[in-house]
């Protein structure tokens, strides 16, 4: 596995593999602490290769407990801080793990489990002695690396598992296209291991001896260390949700001036405006700007592309980009027939990429993963797109077409019309549902680029009117609330969990 020769390899260097606020940890360190925490799983635990789970934040020591998981041939689920106890509890009673690392002050106290908390670990980590692990007992090809838990539609979570096949596929691809090489670097480290956006610094990152340069959550929670952390950080690759960069585009420092080495941002997990890039272009001249999607379920991402100003100027919106080039991507009508160039369809994907389906759960997974005829694992990601010139347009999702008053209407179609408007930076649209559980009406939740003086009132009356030059009136929205900036969740995304029960 490329990771694990790569700590190996970069071990025998000085080189820093992860810094958090004050405190570094070298790749000699992560080799050591890897192999230790693997010699232990493999003495203690014998051939039980039930997954672990990892519950924590941005601690550097927890890269040593993923890596050392892989050695020893089992997968790691992390679970992090931010995560409600319930779900903590549904997805350990989902995985019934023989052991627990605990990085935080709460006793989880789950009887058929070992808890290591920190301390524990630290006497695992100083009492043995430095080890090899043969490579023989690392993870192997469909065997799991990590399992993530995505929200599931009955409440209940799914656990998405990715295998070393499936890693494969994706480094392989998207290394090339980010064009790293080992030459010494920092890439952000943000995200929460918990959302797969965070493999990229990960397993692209350490593979090519970088430092990762990780932000937790209290640092995340206060914008002015959160700045000050940047301006320190000597990244030159960021990577992240849309929504971080737009925080951090309140600050008039945020800019090539104060982050001199940035030279590549990298976006995923939710749509990125074109508001935003024009905003990052001017204040980063020359900086590579990506535009990467993909599912959990298909191995973080199997589309990207390089944003230029041609995109910025075309009513469209920015495309999600080409295909990853070990996978199949093809756009299907409801009965699975591909469609033409420029029509809709959804976007199915087919390859090495995809995972096995969802950890202890066929129902859910036999609805959505198939295995072609020549025995090629396929999923349907549930999202509408087009194909124009080999290039693909994100639409939406199937299951935010919603029906009201008798028109079909698509959430994205007015979210990204409401983006065009004057002084609009981004929104969420809601359907709003009466009594009968029928939608009644739409609501949109908006910030604004600039605040004015202007009440609620008379800027959802100047929102409306310049909207109606954009679409039907039966797709505006009825009420339209102002906001400071959107509340964000452990992945970095907009909350709209969050939103939608301040409609309750």
């Amino acid at each position: 596995m490329k990771v694990l020769d790569s700590i190996d390899k970069f071990a025998k260097t000085d080189r820093i593999a992860v810094k958090c606020l004050d405190k570094e940890l070298t790749y000699k360190e992560l080799k050591n602490y890897s192999d230790k925490i693997a010699k232990y799983l493999l003495e203690e635990f014998k051939e039980d290769r039930t997954p672990i789970i990892i519950y924590g934040n941005k601690k550097n020591e927890i890269l040593p407990v993923m890596m050392g998981a892989l050695k020893s041939g089992r997968a790691y689920v992390p679970l992090d801080i931010t995560f409600p106890e319930q779900r903590v509890n549904q997805i350990i009673n989902e995985i019934k793990p023989k052991v627990i690392f605990n990085f935080t002050d709460s006793c989880l106290k789950i009887e058929e489990a070992l808890e290591i908390n920190y301390n524990d670990l630290k006497d695992i980590l100083n009492k043995t002695i430095s080890v090899r692990i043969s490579n023989d007992n690392w993870v192997k090809e469909d065997e799991n690396c990590y399992i993530l838990f995505t929200s599931g539609s009955t409440g209940k979570p799914k656990g998405v598992q990715i295998s070393k096949r499936n890693i494969d596929s994706f480094t392989e691809w998207f290394e090339r296209y980010l064009e790293f090489d080992e030459c010494p670097g920092n890439i952000l480290n943000q995200i929460s291991y918990s959302f797969d956006v965070s493999v990229i610094p990960i397993y692209i990152g350490m593979a090519n001896g970088k430092t990762l340069f990780s932000l937790n959550k209290d640092t995340l929670e206060d914008l002015h260390i959160l700045f000050n952390e940047l301006t320190n950080s000597n990244i030159d690759c960021w990577v992240s949700t849309p929504a971080l960069a737009e925080i951090c585009s309140n600050f008039d420092d945020f800019n090539k001036s104060n982050i001199k080495k940035l030279s590549t941002f990298v976006f995923a997990g939710e749509v990125l405006t074109k508001k935003l890039v024009r905003e990052l272009m001017n204040r980063f001249p020359k900086t590579r700007m990506i535009n990467g999607y993909g599912p959990t379920e298909a191995t973080v991402l199997i589309s990207a592309i390089d944003i230029n100003d041609d995109m910025l100027s075309d009513e469209r919106s920015i495309p999600i980009g080409y295909p990853i080039s070990n996978c199949e991507l093809n756009i299907v009508d409801e009965h699975g027939n591909k469609v033409k160039e420029g029509q809709k369809g959804e976007l199915v994907v087919i390859g090495d990429s995809v995972s096995k389906g969802y950890f202890n759960n066929p129902e859910i997974t036999n609805k959505v993963f198939f295995t072609t005829s020549q025995n090629q694992q396929g999923y349907k990601t549930g999202d509408l797109a087009y194909y124009q010139n080999g290039i693909i347009y994100y639409c939406g999702r199937k299951d935010f077409q919603i029906k009201l008053n008798g028109f079909r209407i698509e959430i994205e179609d007015i979210e990204n019309n409401l983006r065009k408007v004057q002084n609009i930076n981004n929104v969420v649209v809601f359907p709003i549902f009466n009594e009968e559980h029928k939608i009644s009406h739409l609501t949109a939740y908006i910030v604004l680029n600039e605040e004015n003086e202007l009440s609620n009132l008379k800027n959802a009356m100047l929102i409306k009117n310049e909207l109606k030059k954009l679409i039907p009136s039966y797709m505006i929205p009825r009420n339209i609330k102002i906001l400071k900036e959107f509340p964000l969740n452990t992945n970095g995304k907009i909350d709209r969990k969050k939103l939608m029960e301040d409609l309750k």
